[in-house]
């Protein structure tokens, strides 16, 4: 959707959900989904600004999502290699 086809009017904005994407002064991007925090802005956005924070936001997103997944699978085969060398250890003492 174009960024001029919503007008406000002057009366709020009605939204399904909403956040914001701030850049922080050490060039951090960031999404903030508590909308009554007081932000200061340098300048408005540029629509590349806006296209590059978003961006940046899924980006990192993904990378978490990533993360997240991968700890999962360490752990889960961590568990795996344990079990393997309990029952080794079993095994082992079995054939005394």
């Amino acid at each position: 959707m174009p960024l001029d086809t919503i007008a406000s009017e002057g009366h709020g904005l009605k939204a399904r959900t909403a956040f914001m994407i701030v850049q922080h002064e050490n060039g951090e991007w960031e999404a903030i989904g508590d909308l009554s925090k007081p932000v200061t802005a340098e300048h408005p956005p540029s629509v590349l600004e806006m296209k590059f924070g978003a961006s940046e936001v899924v980006s990192d997103i993904e990378a978490s999502k990533l993360a997240a997944i991968t700890a999962h699978q360490l752990m889960a085969m961590t568990a795996q290699m344990q079990q393997a060398a309990q029952n080794k250890s079993l095994a082992d003492s079995l054939k005394l």
